[in-house]
């Protein structure tokens, strides 16, 4: 017997995804193994702007359009249902404090005083989920700002779909991982940004996200530089010992870089995330890889 399967609710099994020139739908198995179905609208670029904690505008009558083009496909609208954003919506950091409340309540209210010193805004303004990292005071928080992620929402329940959680890519990508009695480090290199997750013992442990170049000539030094650097932190900072398995989700062309990259390095084995077959439908026209965050943020089965 399962007991947290017996206590949990499990997610909604609607979950939409948005992109910078897209919004997608998926709509997962009883099993949570797989998508059933699957669509996809189109946004006009532009139609959201980053700041310095991610996202700060977004253009409702643009979004609004692109719904209900979206839910035009469906027999009808979900009532509830998860939301895939870009990690570029998302800024993590990591903050020192020396002790945390036992009380959740209190103890956002001590990450957020400790934000005073680094954020360019009141921290009452932005929402965030925080994780301590281990026994030295170290908090991982993830933040982004109440104003345009409340646009969103009230967007979607405008047209009667109501959000509940709200992840960024990389995060939801997570639960696609194959079990491991080693350190994981999750690298994604998105439209934008380069996200990196150190998964321990089944839990992130360390969130580091840079903005890619626009030249493209340029990823491919910048994304080993940034690994490098990443994992340098993850064995020292981290205590990440023995060998640490890096799992890509990139072109096809940059992995092959990393992996050749990686041969020299040693105690580091890298390969690319894979989804099992017959996991999406036969009508998904195009890269299935878009459709995996979405999977993964109800995910049950097993990659």
């Amino acid at each position: 017997m399962n007991l947290k399967k017996l206590t949990h609710t499990p997610p909604p099994a609607h979950v939409f995804g948005i992109e910078a020139e897209r919004i997608l739908y998926g709509r997962l198995s009883r099993r949570r193994d797989a998508l059933e179905r699957s669509e996809k609208a189109a946004l006009t670029p532009g139609w959201s702007r980053l700041g310095p904690v991610g996202l700060l505008h977004v253009e409702r009558p643009v979004l609004a359009a692109a719904l209900v083009a979206l839910v035009g496909q469906l027999p009808k609208a979900p009532a509830r249902a998860s939301l895939v954003v870009p990690d570029a919506w998302i800024r993590s950091l990591v903050v020192d404090v020396e002790s945390l409340p036992r009380q959740r309540a209190e103890a956002e209210e001590v990450v957020r005083w400790r934000l005073k010193r680094v954020l360019p805004c009141r921290p009452d303004d932005v929402r965030l989920d925080f994780l301590p990292t281990g026994s030295n005071g170290r908090v991982l928080v993830s933040l982004v700002l109440d104003k345009p992620l409340s646009a969103v929402e009230d967007t979607f329940a405008a047209h009667g779909i109501e959000l509940g959680r709200i992840e960024p890519v990389s995060s939801a990508l997570t639960p696609l991982l194959p079990a491991s009695a080693t350190p994981v480090l999750l690298a994604v290199a998105g439209e934008q940004t380069l996200s990196m997750l150190l998964v321990s013992a089944g839990r992130v442990v360390l969130a580091r996200q840079k903005t890619l170049p626009v030249e493209a000539a340029r990823v491919s030094e910048f994304v080993l530089r940034e690994l490098g650097r990443t994992l340098d932190h993850a064995k020292t900072q981290e205590s990440a010992a023995g060998t640490i398995e890096v799992w890509l989700v990139t072109g096809e062309e940059l992995a092959e870089d990393v992996q050749r990259w990686a041969a020299h390095r040693g105690a580091l084995s890298v390969r690319r995330l894979a989804v099992g077959p017959g996991r999406f439908p036969a009508s998904w026209s195009g890269d299935e890889a878009s459709l995996w965050p979405m999977l993964g943020c109800a995910w049950a089965g097993e990659a």
